[in-house]
């Protein structure tokens, strides 16, 4: 995301495939457990675990996290690019940045480098990125953590995201709502942070907090970070939720942040400067999100596959492509 953003505001790109994925592999499981970085299955399960109970984030009986695969595909653009094109907006990416922490050990968690992103409170880059939206750390509503359900890891993180509301400014008592993803689907490494991010932009547009998975019981250790506020289940707010923030931390001194905003933010823009605009993105958005879901339900009926592996030239007139490469506006059909 962070890369992707980057090209995009440097004018080295209109539209970016961004995303990422891991495999488990035999030197990860190996590794991690290693660390004691993973749930231990054998001893969980003498504890009444069943499987699909064993990833607890910020859950006093969290003993790691649990292996899991696969991975997300974000496409990136600018607000123009969505207009143009008629492409649904899920979400505003309005800042993303990673950081690194120092020399020292970053084993059994992760450091703190990536409290930097608020370094200079209101002035700094994630505090000016909410004030370019109108907006302020109060409205930041929600976080989709990290959280490995490690018992380093998830104090460490609640320590991170206190400490950034602080320096932003939060009103003391406004809740930042928890969601920790990865007690449904696992750690998948590379692949969480995308799965995160396309979690914060449904949570956004549903203005549900989902709750978390296996919090039966809070650890104790997390009531001294004020503003971090854990659910069970579900929470729909009354209120817009209008921004939200996503993080991914690793070993290593390496750590990442984006600050999501609601796509409402695209919309009033675009109202605000063409209501003709707006009626023809809408319009046309629409159209394409009817054709997303006959497609997924054909999927799911078996009708079509999911992917298909192509081999041959999707643009079969080389002089058809020359032209589009020429035309700042031009757009191509390829062969289905």
């Amino acid at each position: 995301l962070e890369e992707g953003l980057d090209k995009i505001l440097a004018g080295r790109a209109r539209f970016t495939v961004s995303g990422g994925f891991d495999d488990v592999t035999a030197e990860g499981v190996i590794g991690f457990s290693d660390m004691q970085a993973t749930a231990d299955t054998a001893k969980m399960a003498s504890m009444g675990f069943d499987p699909d109970q064993m990833s607890r984030a910020n859950d006093m009986r969290r003993r790691g996290f649990v292996e899991a695969q696969g991975g997300g595909t974000v496409l990136l653009c600018r607000g123009d690019v969505a207009a143009d094109l008629g492409l649904p907006v899920r979400g505003v990416l309005a800042w993303a940045g990673s950081f690194s922490d120092g020399v020292h050990t970053s084993i059994p968690a992760p450091g703190l480098g990536v409290v930097a992103a608020a370094m200079g409170g209101q002035a700094s880059p994630l505090g000016q990125a909410l004030a370019q939206f109108g907006l302020s750390a109060d409205d930041i509503a929600l976080v989709y953590k990290h959280d490995t359900s490690t018992a380093a890891n998830d104090p460490n993180e609640n320590l991170i995201h206190n400490t950034i509301q602080k320096a932003l400014g939060r009103s003391p008592g406004n809740p930042l709502w928890v969601v920790s993803q990865k007690t449904l689907t696992g750690h998948a490494k590379g692949g969480a942070a995308a799965f995160q991010t396309v979690g914060m932009c449904q949570a956004l547009a549903q203005a549900k907090i989902a709750g978390n998975r296996n919090l039966e019981s809070v650890d104790p250790a997390m009531r001294k970070f004020e503003a971090m506020t854990f659910t069970d289940r579900a929470v729909v707010s009354s209120e817009p939720l209008r921004a939200g923030l996503v993080t991914s931390l690793g070993f290593g001194h390496v750590g990442a942040i984006a600050l999501i905003v609601h796509p409402d933010a695209f919309e009033s823009m675009l109202a605000k400067e063409s209501s003709e605009a707006y009626q023809s993105w809408r319009d046309r958005a629409e159209q394409r999100l009817r054709v997303a879901h006959r497609f997924r339900v054909d999927v799911i009926k078996d009708h079509k596959p999911l992917f298909e592996r192509r081999s041959e030239r999707p643009i079969p007139d080389q002089q058809a492509e020359l032209a589009m490469l020429l035309d700042p506006k031009g757009t191509i059909e390829v062969s289905s």
